[in-house]
């Protein structure tokens, strides 16, 4: 089957599972490798903040649409990676120009002032509460403040870091304090994190609705990509039905995709084992190094042993030992078709992760995931999901949260993949957030220098 053909069978794929019994449905997830089991449980979250959330998410995207038609600025700090940016970085196709990155962190483009909005659920240090200065708040845990469940696992500075109090809107996510779900034998912390997916997700649901009730008061966002102008034939939302619903629902019918390509995930866990127990390492690259790149580098939750690298990154040094994850969100992107090359000068085998189609459709010419060894990501596109009339390309991708997730499945099955192999489990990496998380990283790094995972 080649892979266009690959791209039409997938949401059949998807439609035979959903279909499925309930008790049938459990019968396959109780037999499912530890992957899929994450990936599994990322999904009844996502689900449960649709059936509680949705109320709280229309009246924030109410709130983001008056602000930005007001004149005043919306700012963002929403965890969408192991960052506040990392599903909005520079040019990202369905992205669009509603919100300021940062606030207390990085350099927004702008001062606060009276009248501004707020969407935070990441601090480094105590906020000062925003509504003294006339700033409306939206806020939602992370696991390293203390919003969240079990906050006596903090260190006390951290359960400083307080949100929900300040809060004139709060989206719950359901994050835990650990961050992160799959237990390995040994290990004093789980693998897998959620908060990058579960704050991604919330993120466009409110950007969708946000735009639409934009658009019915004829205001205008403008959308970041290259993707051309829409038809006048596009699929144009209704614009009277609220949007978010609509895009859990389709982020929730792509992440059950994935499963139907265990055998890549697999594979790549297969080779990338290969690489670490003969000697190498495992470099992560995304082209902005918010993106992947940063997601993977040092997460909690996360292996010790990740590498990551990025395309202005002078010090990488790969080597024929040594194997590549590249997430991509754009499938023909210059700038990851050079670091393949660099990659395949080196020796170095390479899994691409993320998009393979514009649009639903191939591109011509050179692309990342046609020349990588592996490819994941058939179910998901470059483009936004909803197009609506009046702006000119579609909004709100769901590539990040699919990347995210694909990723980290894949991390699990590698650690699943050392154990089965060596007898032991590779280290995994808790937070100085938690008490005694700052010596447990010590010890996963020192394990990684002694025996290479």
């Amino acid at each position: 089957m080649n892979r266009r053909d690959m791209i039409k069978t997938l949401p059949l794929l998807s439609t035979v599972f959903y279909s499925l019994p309930r008790n049938a449905a459990s019968e396959i997830t109780a037999s499912q490798p530890l992957c899929l089991e994450y990936l599994n449980r990322v999904t009844g979250i996502i689900e449960k903040i649709r059936n509680t959330e949705l109320d709280n998410m229309l009246e924030a995207s109410y709130n983001i649409a008056r602000t930005y038609k007001s004149g005043n600025t919306c700012f963002c700090q929403w965890e969408t990676g192991h960052s506040f940016d990392g599903d909005m970085f520079p040019d990202r196709p369905g992205d669009t120009d509603i919100f300021t990155m940062g606030y207390t962190m990085g350099t927004p483009a702008v001062e606060p002032k009276n009248g501004d909005l707020l969407l935070v659920n990441v601090l480094r240090k105590p906020l000062d509460d925003p509504r003294q200065k006339g700033i409306f708040v939206i806020g939602g845990p992370t696991p390293w403040c203390g919003d969240t469940a079990n906050t006596e696992l903090l260190t006390e500075a951290n359960r400083q870091l307080q949100i929900k109090k300040y809060s004139d809107i709060w989206i719950e996510t359901y994050i835990t304090t650990r961050g992160a779900l799959m237990w390995l034998p040994g290990e004093t912390t789980p693998l897998g994190p959620t908060s990058g997916a579960l704050g991604i997700v919330t993120y466009w649901a409110m950007i969708a609705d946000a735009v639409r009730l934009l658009v019915k008061d004829n205001i205008f966002v403008k959308v970041k990509g290259d993707e051309p102008a829409l038809p006048d034939t596009a699929p144009y939302i209704n614009l009277n039905q609220p949007t978010a619903e609509s895009y859990i629902n389709e982020s929730l019918r792509q992440i059950s995709q994935i499963g139907a390509e265990y055998g890549t995930i697999k594979r790549i866990a297969q080779n990338a084992a290969d690489c670490i127990l003969s000697g190498g390492k495992l470099y992560v690259y995304s082209r902005h190094h918010e993106a992947l790149s940063q997601e993977a580098q040092g997460k909690r939750g996360g292996l010790a042993l990740i590498n990551t690298t990025f395309a202005d990154d002078t010090k990488f040094a790969g080597t024929g030992k040594d194997f590549m994850i590249m997430g991509i969100y754009l499938p023909d992107d210059e700038v990851d078709l050079n670091m393949l090359d660099t990659c395949r000068k080196s020796g170095m085998k390479i899994a691409a992760i993320g998009p393979a189609t514009r649009d639903d459709k191939l591109p011509e010419g050179r692309t990342v995931p046609h020349e990588a060894d592996y490819h994941l990501g058939l179910m998901c596109d470059t483009y936004g999901i909803f197009a609506v009339q009046g702006v000119d390309k579609k909004i709100c991708p769901s590539s990040g949260l699919l990347v995210n997730l694909m990723f980290w499945a894949t991390m699990i099955e590698l650690a699943e993949e050392i154990l089965r192999r060596t007898g032991n489990t590779p280290a995994v990496l808790s937070t100085g957030a938690l008490v005694g998380g700052g010596e447990q990283r010590r010890r996963s790094t020192e394990k990684v220098k002694m025996r290479g995972y």
